[in-house]
């Protein structure tokens, strides 16, 4: 099962500016275990978990519209599995901060997020087309 929720910024990592349009882009957790992955056409962030190491893969989408909103979005089907979040609600044009990472389920959107399984910068950015 997947959850969303909006979190105040909790990450205070440098993040490079975003992608020329039409870039696709793709981030992993340090160990390789999460894989996040950015579709700027159609808005659609894939998350896959690597390894069966009993940690869940999460993506990190930050808004590049100074709102600072960060959204985890958690794939707890295990090794193997990829999920689809449809994200129609970013507007054309608007730049993503894209991040993986690992983390334990604590039953919220933000707890149990290991911020040390990704602490490669700049993170991978892309850019909002319909």
């Amino acid at each position: 099962m997947a959850a969303v929720v909006p979190v105040a910024a909790l990450i205070a990592m440098g993040m490079a500016g975003p992608a020329h349009a039409g870039e696709n882009c793709t981030d992993q957790s340090d160990n390789g275990g999460a894989t996040a992955t950015f579709k700027h056409h159609g808005e659609h962030l894939l998350v896959t978990d690597n390894f069966r190491d009993g940690n869940s893969a999460i993506g990190h989408l930050e808004m590049d519209d100074h709102s600072g909103d960060h959204y985890w979005y958690w794939n707890r089907k295990g090794k193997g599995e990829t999920v689809d979040f449809n994200l129609p609600n970013i507007v054309d044009g608007v730049g993503v901060h894209i991040g993986a990472f690992l983390g334990n389920w604590q039953g919220t959107a933000d707890g149990g997020i290991d911020h040390n399984s990704n602490n490669v910068i700049p993170y991978c950015s892309g850019e909002a087309l319909n």
